[in-house]
């Protein structure tokens, strides 16, 4: 092939455009860690005097990092040298009930240690636990998801599902697998308080988190186990597994497990990934390459954390999938809902 060196270049451009990413992630992230945003989001004209006094920082690091953000639009900067910020960047980058909520998912960088298990992985097939994180990546998942959780949960998603509102209102037997920090089941114990929530979760880091934030609610519990172990447990009225079977090694001991811990006439209600079962499918979300970069971090290696794991990955539950595999646990009833959720589908099974 004849090369072309105006096109290598725009590649080439384009490669460093990704490191402009990196970079710029880890500013999102000191920004949010040492709470520079927040005096920002009233949109009033700062100079970087003002925001070095306002958070007791540093001046001059304070304005060069003004600056990278003025570069990479993140925040206005006028001729005089003042930045403020748009009730639209706010949203993104302060307000942490909003659906928009962007921030908590800069964490700063994947650890070295993380990147040595993904390399290894590579050599090995074989991959890592959520466990394996630290706390760093429970609380970046938690954050990520808090907001949906919160406020979308209750008053979207559960008026949606066939009598499972009034069975809360009752007093309902509620597991949530794979609950992480318990954001979903203190939301709906907020709700529902007659109501019973338990959680499991595999990490340790994220079961901490739900501890520290179920405190003093005694009909919330939750412990560190695998949600394949729930034969004991039971009959629930609603389970959950919001966004958790694509990390799953093994979803179908999962599904198996949901069957024979449900009650006749419960719910289980599944969150998963809005995606479709190619590649091609996928073509048009605007954001695919870094739906395979949180794959190959967590999605993937949680997957492949056992040698014989299922590593279906982030995109790797379709909605025929996912009716797979309640079907073949024994489920006989399956309802896709498409909410207002440009990231993930809804799922109502029943016996």
């Amino acid at each position: 092939m004849a090369f072309d060196l105006d096109a290598a270049r725009a590649f080439a451009l384009s490669v460093w455009k990704y490191k402009e990413g990196e970079l710029v992630s880890l500013m999102i992230h000191i920004g949010d860690r040492l709470g520079l945003y927040e005096p920002l989001a009233d949109g009033a004209p700062t100079t970087p005097g003002d925001l070095a006094t306002r958070t007791g920082l540093d001046e001059r690091w304070v304005a060069e990092w003004l600056l990278g953000q003025a570069a990479a639009g993140l925040l206005e900067r006028s001729p005089e040298g003042t930045y403020s910020m748009t009730p639209e960047a706010a949203v993104v980058l302060v307000d942490e009930d909003s659906l928009l909520f962007a921030t908590g998912g800069f964490s700063g960088g994947t650890a070295p240690e993380i990147v040595d298990r993904i390399a290894d992985a590579f050599r090995t097939g074989v991959g890592f636990t959520y466990g394996d994180m630290d706390d760093a990546t429970a609380l970046q998942v938690d954050r990520m998801n808090s907001a949906w959780l919160r406020n979308f949960l209750v008053p979207v998603v559960i008026p949606r599902l066939d009598g499972v509102a009034a069975k809360l209102e009752s007093g309902a037997r509620v597991l949530d697998v794979g609950c992480g920090g318990a954001v979903a089941l203190t939301a709906l114990a907020a709700a529902w308080p007659e109501g019973t929530y338990e959680g499991v979760d595999s990490s340790p880091h994220a079961v901490a988190l739900a501890a520290e934030r179920t405190a003093g609610l005694d009909h919330v519990t939750v412990s560190l186990a695998l949600g394949e172990d729930l034969e004991a447990g039971g009959p629930y009225d609603l389970v959950m597994t919001l966004e958790c079977l694509h990390d799953a090694p093994h979803p179908d001991r999962i599904a198996t497990a949901v069957r024979s811990s449900i009650d006749p006439d419960g719910t289980w209600l599944i969150k998963d990934m809005r995606c479709g079962p190619t590649y091609e499918s996928n073509a048009r979300n605007p954001v695919l390459a870094m739906m395979y970069g949180f794959s190959l971090t967590s999605c993937l290696a949680s997957g492949t954390a056992v040698a014989d794991g299922a590593g279906l990955g982030t995109l790797g539950l379709p909605p025929e999938r996912v009716e797979e595999l309640a079907r073949g646990a024994g489920f006989s009833s399956f309802l896709v809902h498409d909410l207002e959720d440009p990231v993930h589908l809804y799922y109502e099974v029943r016996p």
